[in-house]
């Protein structure tokens, strides 16, 4: 489907009056009581004005909405849940086509599919999946959007038992450069497949996304928290079990100050805990003997975990993020976890800038590592371990401090890196970027895109240029 228009008014008012009139949604101004409200993305330190917001009410509308940034040679931010780490969600003077409208959940039994639309947040895909015994591996806050999250790849709370969210992609929708609407899956566009499963939003809008879930009904849960002064004997114990547990267990450190968790004593809010979050995705009774080598890694402050619907997962991320927070986060994946690492995580953690901060230890392997590295973009599927320094606060006038503490981790870190995790990456220049991808990946990526965006409409993501002609 392609719409053909114009929208070129002798202004941009009046472009923008015309786009409007086209559209089944609406275009949010400036001058609308709604705007400074609509602007806003997760991270309030990217504090963007654009010349306009559109919400589309289907994929038409986002059609209309591509072509008019076409057309007028203005910069498109496409924005599903708002949680991009570099603030690609948002743009000065340019137009935010905000999906959070688009937010349909299509549960086919008898096909054994759900259709989803990329403003749907994983905890509303939770939500409508769980009556049915079923789900999507998928992120760990439910407030990220389906669209950013599935198209970076996906790595979640079941990833070591279900892969990645693309792996259980069956087709897209997409809008693309040309204002074009193509259905790709295997058999159809299935380079363009291959690209949108890891290579981010560079190559078009996706307006549908056709998902294969899996079972999950009710799973094992939580965290069991360790004092800080436990750090490097837990995060060693974790390290050797993690990638070598059932499939059915995912885990990962949390290592920060402790927020007020109700099952925490009040005493120990604030103090440098080390939490070990689990999602067992299986037989209760298998889960007890899975998580104890983690019960033992030392001696237990406090733990919370238990049978629970998977939905309920969610809630041990909430805490996290205080309304408008700053973000800086680095991150990469790592081939091992050596005495000199932990070394840098005990020093790195004590120096925290923020209580609001953290530093995540993920195991990964399982399904994730069994995919063929070459069936999609992702391109670090064998790394066993993805770890993350999450910078956070709230006084804009300690930014500099903040980003600096940031910047400091990765110094430190930047030896020990394997490649970096898209989904996680913020405005960290080209070299970073590119450490996503495989070079083999890489080049076809940009090859891709000569094909399907060749002039770079849409940009505003971790941009890989067209390949040039030869």
């Amino acid at each position: 489907m392609t719409i053909d228009s114009t929208f070129r008014g002798p202004d941009l008012g009046t472009s923008l009056d015309m786009l409007a009139a086209a559209l089944d949604g609406e275009v949010i101004l400036p001058a609308h009581g709604a705007y400074h409200a609509a602007r806003r993305v997760l991270d309030a330190q990217y504090d963007c004005h654009p010349a306009a917001i559109v919400r589309p009410a289907n994929a038409r509308d986002v059609i209309s909405a591509v072509n008019f940034t076409r057309e007028l040679g203005l910069e498109l931010a496409v924005r599903s849940g708002g949680h991009s780490p570099a603030g690609f969600s948002t743009c000065d003077g340019g137009l935010i086509l905000d999906l959070s409208s688009l937010k349909a959940i299509d549960l086919d039994l008898e096909a054994g599919t759900v259709r989803v639309e990329p403003g749907a947040t994983w905890g509303e895909v939770a939500a409508a999946l769980h009556p049915h015994g079923l789900a999507i591996t998928s992120g760990d806050f439910g407030s990220v959007g389906v669209g950013g999250l599935t198209t970076g790849g996906g790595i979640g709370w079941m990833v070591r038992k279900y892969g990645l969210t693309i792996d259980r992609l069956l087709a897209a929708d997409v809008v693309l450069a040309d204002g074009s609407l193509v259905r790709t899956d295997a058999d159809h566009d299935p380079d363009l497949f291959w690209a949108i499963r890891g290579g981010g939003g560079n190559f078009g809008v996706v307006v549908s996304f056709l998902f294969r879930p899996h079972p999950a009904g009710m799973v094992t849960g939580g965290m069991i928290v360790y004092d800080g002064a436990d750090l490097p004997r837990v995060v060693r114990g974790f390290a050797d079990y993690g990638v070598t547990a059932p499939d059915e267990l995912t885990a990962m450190v949390d290592i920060m100050h402790a927020p007020p968790l109700p099952f925490l004593p009040p005493e120990r809010h604030g103090s440098l805990i080390v939490g070990v979050a689990v999602c067992y995705a299986g037989d209760p009774e298998a889960a007890a003997q899975a998580i104890a080598p983690l019960r033992s890694l030392a001696t237990p402050l406090a733990e919370a975990v238990g049978p629970m619907p998977y939905p309920a997962l969610f809630a041990f991320t909430d805490h996290a993020l205080p309304p408008a927070p700053h973000i800086d986060i680095r991150s990469c994946f790592l081939g091992d976890i050596d005495d000199a690492l932990i070394a840098t995580l005990v020093e790195r953690t004590a120096a925290l800038s923020s209580p609001l901060s953290m530093v995540q230890l993920r195991a990964l392997g399982g399904e994730l590592s069994r995919t063929p590295a070459d069936s999609t973009a992702f391109s670090h599927r064998a790394a066993p371990y993805l770890v993350e320094a999450i910078s956070i606060w709230t006084d804009p006038a300690e930014s500099a401090m903040h980003h600096a503490n940031a910047d400091g981790f990765w110094d430190d870190l930047a030896s020990h890196a394997e490649g970096t995790y898209v989904g996680f990456l913020g405005n960290e220049g080209e070299e970073r970027k590119r450490s996503a991808y495989a070079p083999g990946t890489y080049r076809r990526l940009a090859a891709i895109k000569a094909v399907y965006d060749p002039h770079n409409l849409f940009r505003r993501n971790h941009n890989i240029a067209p390949l040039p002609a030869v």
